[in-house]
């Protein structure tokens, strides 16, 4: 079998990177918002005259919108926490780099080191970018000798 082209592994991490990334700050914004509705004052109800309170305007407000958001709040989690299938690419992937390395008598954690250090080095912008990292150490790769990038 031959290795992958660098060119498609770069893609490849790039856009797991970015998945991992948006992945952290997802439940975060959805707690954001969760806890907008919660917090709703009265002071503001109704929009027209906001120096008259109306409570009775806040609570339907709240009531109307804290199911859906808490749902989506708790959607967003799970979507944060379940990145079972996502992992099983970043496996295959990176066994695919392991099993079709030159240097056979390396370990795989050396031919992995070796094409994210040294054979990638040329096509990154930077380094890898530590989304990749931080997915590859979730599925079991020892990514501490990675050079990595926020970039």
């Amino acid at each position: 079998m031959a290795q992958i082209e660098r060119g498609l592994y770069k893609s490849i991490v790039d856009a797991y990177a970015a998945i991992d990334t948006n992945l952290v700050g997802v439940s975060t914004d959805a707690r954001t918002a969760l806890n907008a509705i919660v917090n709703v004052g009265t002071t503001n109800y109704p929009d027209s005259t906001p120096s008259v309170q109306d409570p009775d305007a806040a609570l339907e407000i709240e009531l109307a919108l804290l199911g859906p958001f808490n749902i989506a709040f708790v959607s967003a989690g799970n979507m944060a926490s379940s990145v079972a299938f996502l992992l099983d690419a970043v496996r295959a992937v990176n066994n695919h780099i392991v099993a079709n390395a030159t240097n056979t008598a390396d370990t795989a954690k050396v031919k992995l080191d070796n094409f994210i250090n040294n054979d990638m080095g040329t096509t990154w912008t930077n380094d890898c970018p530590v989304g990749w990292a931080n997915l590859s150490t979730d599925a079991g790769y020892d990514t501490t000798d990675w050079t990595t990038s926020t970039t």
